[in-house]
């Protein structure tokens, strides 16, 4: 009656742990899906392989749960066998995943910050997505550009900018020969509007910066992106960071439950009429 009642319980928390990992599965694949339809998320090689990898976990996770639940409810041995197999590779990904981050945390975060400064270069005004995820961080972070104001002034989006502003003579004139005379005027480059602190005539004035001024000026915010974002995504990781550990402790009491249903399994017995 004890062994019942205990090979009972050990069913019932064995599918409950599954529920919850059918959940996560089919919720991180349908995500991933989307975000490969969407194409926002997969515009580089290392995203597209990235978002392919979280589905197959995802995939995976939600393939082991299902033989789980299946097997549970049928007493079916191969069922439990592969369910245990798939649990036991997901969680496996999972601790490699957790452990390569952490070993790998100074990398992943200078890469983020060279993507940014790569944005802001290269991408800004010439890749849509790119040019209104950084207006976003701009202005909801209080900040300009990768490194600070002054990266805007390299920038092909610039360049674009003081050839719209600047009449083809004098743009000849400039590139001839730089006047350093006390009467020579300013040259300068501009900022996006995401970098004023306030929008308006204000900000007109404030986006077009003096070369050799250092970069910052009244109007615009003069913080660095890269700090700041780094910053955000910390304190945005700890909800995500927590459910991660949640879910390797499951997977860590589900595996013995798998296990151990696995091994007393049985057919049920069939009867002839």
């Amino acid at each position: 009656m004890g062994m019942s009642r205990c090979y009972s319980l050990m069913k019932c928390l064995l599918i409950i742990f599954n529920i919850i990992f059918l959940c996560v599965g089919s919720g991180v694949c349908g995500f991933a899906a989307w975000a490969l339809w969407d194409g926002r998320g997969s515009e580089s090689a290392a995203g597209r392989a990235g978002l392919c990898a979280l589905a197959a976990w995802g995939g995976a996770l939600a393939l082991g749960a299902l033989a789980a639940l299946c097997g549970s409810m049928r007493d079916s041995a191969a069922m439990l066998a592969a369910a245990f197999a798939l649990l036991a590779l997901t969680g496996v990904a999972e601790a490699a995943a957790v452990w390569w981050g952490a070993a790998h945390r100074p990398q992943l975060e200078r890469a983020l910050r060279d993507s940014l400064e790569h944005t802001v270069r290269r991408e800004y005004g010439l890749v849509n997505s790119r040019t209104q995820l950084l207006d976003v961080i701009q202005q909801g972070l209080e900040c300009c550009g990768a490194e600070g104001p002054r990266d805007w002034q390299h920038s092909a989006w610039a360049r674009a900018q003081r050839g719209e502003a600047e009449e083809p003579a004098a743009a000849a004139r400039a590139a001839a020969a730089l006047d350093l005379s006390v009467g020579a005027p300013a040259a300068y480059y501009h900022v996006p509007a995401s970098c004023c602190a306030r929008p308006g005539a204000a900000c007109e004035e404030a986006r077009r910066v003096v070369l050799g001024s250092g970069g910052g000026g009244r109007g615009l915010h003069g913080a660095a992106c890269g700090p700041r974002v780094l910053a955000a995504l910390g304190r945005l990781a700890r909800a995500p960071l927590a459910l991660g550990a949640a879910l390797l402790v499951a997977h860590a009491l589900a595996l013995p439950l798998a296990l151990a249903l696995w091994l007393r399994a049985h057919p049920h017995p069939s009867y002839k009429a």
